[in-house]
This record gives structure tokens, sequence and C-alpha cells, in this order.
């Protein structure tokens, strides 16, 4: 008698467990390094989390190192694979471009990698000289190199 009743929530349990897996791989594309990824993420939570996220490479390389530090077990080996998949599985959306004419310090630090002093000097220049026309004007700023925003310019807006 108590096998029985004791029977019904195991049957339950595993087959709630078998849809979570089963759901968590539909969402997860079938990609070179899905496994990997599945049993990494799933180490710690419930692999859908992974999947709310949309980043690019490098917002996925922060992520995995953010998830090492606090514990995260993946071999050196199966980092690449693993940072592969999510960036391609999960790929942020395309940046939008940024108006190089009324972007403040902050928007040119983080949309184009500037240092603050790289930053700065964009904007010094642009409140002295008036408004970028063309990526031929960024390139006349003493002291900026211009090769930060080089493989960025087609996020460039004037």
């Amino acid at each position: 008698m108590r096998i029985s009743a004791f029977f019904p929530p195991v049957l339950l349990l595993s087959s709630l467990c078998y849809t979570c897996a089963t759901k968590a791989q539909a969402q997860f594309p079938d990609l070179p390094g899905k496994d990997a990824a599945l049993k990494v993420c799933g180490s710690c939570h419930e692999p859908e989390r992974a999947t709310s996220l949309h980043q690019d490479r490098d917002g996925w390389d922060a992520t995995m190192s953010a998830m090492a530090g606090r514990g995260m077990d993946i071999p050196d080996a199966q980092y690449k694979t693993v940072l592969d998949y999510l960036s391609k599985a999960f790929p942020g959306e395309a940046p939008k471009p940024l108006n190089i004419n009324a972007a403040g310090a902050i928007d040119l630090e983080t949309t184009f990698s500037l240092l603050r002093s790289q930053a700065a000097l964009v904007i010094a220049y642009r409140d002295k000289h008036g408004k970028f026309k063309s990526l031929d004007d960024l390139k006349k700023i003493p002291g900026f190199d211009f090769s930060k925003l080089e493989d960025k310019k087609d996020r460039i807006a004037f």
C-alpha cells in the first residue's frame, strides 16, 4: 500500500524532470557545443536562464568569466566550445548607430570601447570645431587613435 501511494509522485517528479530537460534542449539550437553548454549551464541553474540572454561574444565571455568566479566548473578546453556555442546560438542584437555629434562621454566609451581620455578628445574637438560631417573629420583630432573606431565605423551616425 505504501509503495503504491509513493509511486505516483515519483512518476510525476520524473516526468517533470524529463519535460524540463526536453524543453531546455528544444530551446537550445542544434549547433556544435550544445551538449557542453547544457551540461555547464545546467550544473548551477536551469539552462533556460541562458536562453533569456542575447549578447555578443564579449558579453558571453564576461558572463562566463563571472560564472567561473562564482564556482562554475569548466575545463579550459571546454570554455571556448561553450563560448562559441552561446555566441552563435544566442547572439546580441545588432547595435544601433550612435550619433557622434550628440553622444556624451559615457556613450562614446561604452559604444566604441574608447578610453575616457579618448572620448574627452572627441568631445573637446567637437565643441571647438563644430559637428563632425564625416569619418575624415574624426581623423583630424590631435592625439585621437582613430584605429579604435575603424572596425566600428558602421555604428557611427552623423
